[in-house]
C-alpha cells in the first residue's frame, strides 16, 4: 500500500510492507515549463531563480483546468502540472495493486478534490481513499481531547483543529482550519533571504540579489545555515564570489527578527484556536520546527505543550490507518475522522467513552438564523414533523431532505446525530453511519445538496456553555 502526503513543501510517498514504512520518493512542488518537457521537484527548485518566467509553485493548490498565463507546448493548465509531477513520484509504482492512500491538506473545495482524483488516476495508480493530512499526522500517537496542527506549505501557513468525539464511534477528528496567505516557506524564506543580502551589501558592498546565478546560490544555501542556527547563537555565512570569498556572520536574533512578522501570524493562529480554560496541544511539522526560534516563541504561550513530528508524519499516519481510509471506487470521500484512542485512558471503548469537554459540546443547532436547543429529549427533524415533541420543520420543497431525516440528542455528556434518511445525512461532508457525535463548529448537511445546519454553542454571561 502506498501513501502521498500532498503538502507541496515536500510531497512524499510512503510504501507499507508488512510492519515497516518506508519514504519511496520526495519533492518540493515546483515546476518549470520548458518547451519540450515540464520539469519538477528539486531539480526545478534549484533553478526556479534562474528561469523565474517558466517557475509555477502554486500548481497543487491551485489546482484547476484553467488556462495558465504562461503555458508551455506540454503544459496548459495546473492540472497538466500537477500530473507531470505526480507521474514522476508514482510512475515507478503502475503495478501497485492496493493503490494509493492520498493525505490532503485542509482547504480545497470539491472541484478539486474532484480534479485530484482524476490527476492521480491518469497516473496508472489507482486512488484508494483520502484523509485529511493534519489528522493523519496526529494519529501516531493517542489525542487528547483537542490538539492544533501547524504546518507550512509552500505559500501558505495552515492551522488545523482536531477533537476528540465520544459516542458509539470514539476518535479524533478535524474540526475546523485557519489558512495564513503569504505566510508559508517561500515568504518567510524569502523574508531571510533579503535579510541576509541586505548584509552582505553593507559589510561587503557585493548584492547577492543582483544577478539570478547568486540569488539561486544564495537560496539553495539558506537551509544549511538555518540548520547550523538550531544549534548556535552565530554562524558565519560563506558566499563565492568569482575568486573571493565573501563571509558574514550572522547572529540568530538578527533572523529571527527578520522573520518576526511572519511568526507574529503564526502566534496568532495558534491563540485565536485556544478554547478559554483549555491548555493548547500543539503539534508542529518539521518545516515549522526548522525555523529559528519560533519553537521558542510556542513556548512562551501560557498552559501549551509542544510535540515536533517526525518528517513524513501525515504518510505515515495514512499508512496506520489505512483500514479507515480505504474506500470503493465509487464512493471515495474525504476522512475526517480516525479512531485513534485517547491519550489520558488508553484504548477507548464505546461503552465507558468519556463525555464531550463542554467547551466542545454544541448547545444549539442554527438554522436560517434560528437557534434550536439540543437536549436529552431528542430533536427530529425534517419537513414533516409535526406531532413529535420536539422539532425543527424544514421547507418541503427541498431536494434530498426525508421527511423524518435526522434526530439530535444529548447523552450522556455527548450530543449525537442519528441518520433516519433515504439520502443521507453529512457531518463536515463525511456520511453519517447511524450515529455520529457532534462538536461546536461541525456542519450537519441533510441530503444532497440539501440543506446545512451549524452546530454551535451559546454561553451565559459568565463564559459557561448553557444547559
Amino acid at each position: 500500500m502506498l501513501a502521498l502526503e500532498l503538502i507541496d513543501a515536500a510531497l512524499v510517498v510512503a510504501r507499507k510492507q508488512g510492519e515497516s514504512v518506508e519514504v519511496v520518493a520526495d519533492a518540493p512542488g515546483v515546476a518549470l515549463l520548458e518547451d519540450s518537457q515540464t520539469v519538477t521537484g528539486l531539480d526545478a527548485l534549484q533553478r526556479v531563480r534562474r528561469q523565474p518566467l517558466l517557475a509555477h509553485t502554486n500548481f497543487w493548490r491551485g489546482l484547476s483546468t484553467q488556462p495558465l498565463s504562461r503555458p508551455s507546448r506540454v503544459a496548459g493548465t495546473a492540472a497538466d502540472v500537477a500530473f507531470a509531477q505526480a507521474e514522476k513520484l508514482l510512475g515507478q509504482f503502475k503495478q501497485e495493486s492496493e493503490g494509493v492512500l492520498l493525505a490532503v491538506p485542509a482547504g480545497y473545495n470539491r472541484d478539486q478534490l474532484g480534479l485530484l482524483l482524476g490527476v492521480i488516476n491518469e497516473t496508472g495508480v489507482r486512488v484508494a481513499g483520502l484523509v485529511d493530512a493534519a489528522l493523519a499526522a496526529c494519529s501516531l500517537e493517542p489525542a487528547p481531547a483537542r490538539v492544533l496542527h501547524l504546518d507550512l506549505e509552500l505559500h501558505q501557513a495552515l492551522l488545523t483543529v482536531l477533537e476528540y468525539s465520544g459516542g458509539e464511534h470514539p476518535g479524533l477528528k478535524r474540526s475546523r482550519y485557519e489558512i495564513a496567505l503569504r505566510h508559508g516557506l517561500l515568504g518567510i524564506q524569502q523574508s531571510l533571504v533579503q535579510f541576509i543580502a541586505e548584509n552582505f551589501v553593507r559589510k561587503t558592498r557585493f548584492d547577492p540579489l543582483h544577478d539570478a546565478n547568486s540569488e539561486q546560490r544564495l537560496v539553495d544555501q539558506l537551509p544549511a545555515w538555518l540548520a547550523e542556527l538550531q544549534q548556535a547563537e552565530t554562524v558565519t555565512l560563506s558566499f563565492q564570489f568569482g575568486e573571493r570569498e565573501l563571509q558574514l556572520e550572522v547572529e540568530r536574533s538578527q533572523l529571527i527578527a527578520a522573520a518576526e512578522p511572519h511568526y507574529l501570524e503564526l502566534l496568532r493562529l495558534v491563540q485565536g484556536a485556544r478554547v478559554a480554560g483549555m491548555p493548547i496541544e500543539l503539534r508542529l511539522s518539521q518545516r515549522v520546527a526548522s525555523m529559528p526560534g519560533l519553537l521558542d516563541r510556542f513556548r512562551t504561550l501560557r498552559d501549551c505543550t509542544i510535540q515536533v513530528l517526525p518528517p513524513a508524519a501525515a504518510a505515515w499516519g495514512t499508512l496506520q490507518y489505512a483500514g479507515s481510509i480505504r474506500r470503493a471506487p465509487d464512493s471515495l470521500a474525504l476522512v475526517y475522522q480516525l479512531p485513534v484512542p485517547r491519550a489520558d485512558s488508553g484504548d477507548v471503548e464505546s461503552s465507558d467513552v468519556e463525555a464531550t469537554p463542554p467547551q466542545l459540546r454544541p448547545t444549539h443547532v442554527l438554522f436560517q438564523g434560528r437557534a434550536w436547543s439540543i437536549t436529552e429529549q431528542p430533536l427530529t427533524i425534517g419537513w414533516a414533523v409535526e406531532g413529535r415533541a420536539r422539532a425543527l420543520t424544514l421547507p418541503n420543497a427541498l431536494p434530498g431532505i426525508s421527511r423524518a431525516h435526522c434526530t439530535l440528542v444529548r447523552r450522556n455528556g455527548a450530543v449525537m446525530v442519528e441518520d433516519h434518511s433515504t439520502y443521507g445525512s453529512f457531518v463536515n461532508d463525511e456520511k453519517v453511519s447511524g450515529r455520529t457525535p457532534l462538536t461546536v463548529g461541525d456542519r450537519l448537511r441533510l441530503g444532497s445538496p440539501g440543506v446545512t445546519l451549524d452546530l454551535i454553542q451559546l454561553v451565559n454571561d459568565h463564559g459557561t456553555p448553557q444547559d
